[in-house]
């Protein structure tokens, strides 16, 4: 985190694809995990060779398609937790998920797989935790310049509320978030034409949302 807290909000976080190594006592020696002999590399050399033959402008759908569906659910998700620097990262994220698909797909002959689709979703949602872990609250109290402390992860908002609730709870639980007030009405009407959410009873067709009892729908 020091070495990029004068970056947080530049840029070079959301562009790297990161990840973790196990934790180890001072001075043991660095493990190694798999067995690289002869064999390994043999078994390794097509798919080197297949990447190495590349060349022109290489398109995969089913890497798009892939990454048009991990859009859409970064976007669902942010908008249940409101949370704008989970956003932000996830763009990038989708991006480097969507050109691994395409090396992956090169390597491999120009052949799609089910698990290269496995393994770019769990890259990309790890990729995003590991972000969120190590930068997220450093990011947020950068973009607020102030040193209130936040959560290590997103939250949606909704998860919050219970089965039954009216619009000044929704109000008070954004302001406890940190979120301003004025954006309650907005996200309401979000979740309602989402179908996150809908009015218990009406009493008429003019009726406030301000007076207003909502309820989960759990779609």
């Amino acid at each position: 985190i020091r070495y990029f807290k004068r970056v947080l909000t530049d840029g070079p976080v959301s562009r790297i694809n990161f990840c973790t190594i196990p934790e180890r006592d001072i001075g043991e020696d660095i493990p190694v995990y798999g067995t690289y002999d002869e064999d390994f590399r043999n078994s390794l050399k097509p798919y080197i060779d297949n990447l190495c033959m590349a060349s022109g402008l290489v398109e995969c759908k089913e890497a798009f398609h892939l990454a048009e569906v991990l859009k859409d659910e970064n976007a669902e998700f942010s908008r249940l937790s409101q949370d704008r620097v989970y956003e932000n990262l996830s763009f990038r994220a989708n991006v480097i998920g969507y050109l691994k698909a395409c090396v992956l797909y090169v390597a491999n002959g120009y052949q799609w797989e089910p698990e290269i689709e496995d393994f770019i979703r769990w890259s990309e949602r790890y990729d995003i935790y590991c972000k969120m872990r190590f930068f997220g609250d450093a990011i947020k109290k950068a973009e607020l310049e102030c040193d209130q402390e936040s959560k290590r992860g997103p939250a949606s908002i909704l998860g919050f509320l219970p089965e039954e609730f009216n619009y000044q709870q929704v109000e008070a639980l954004r302001v406890e978030h940190k979120m301003s007030a004025k954006g309650t009405m907005k996200m309401l009407n979000n979740w309602l034409f989402r179908g996150y959410i809908k009015v218990k009873e009406k009493d008429s067709n003019t009726q406030l949302l301000k007076y207003s009892v909502f309820i989960k729908t759990h779609s």
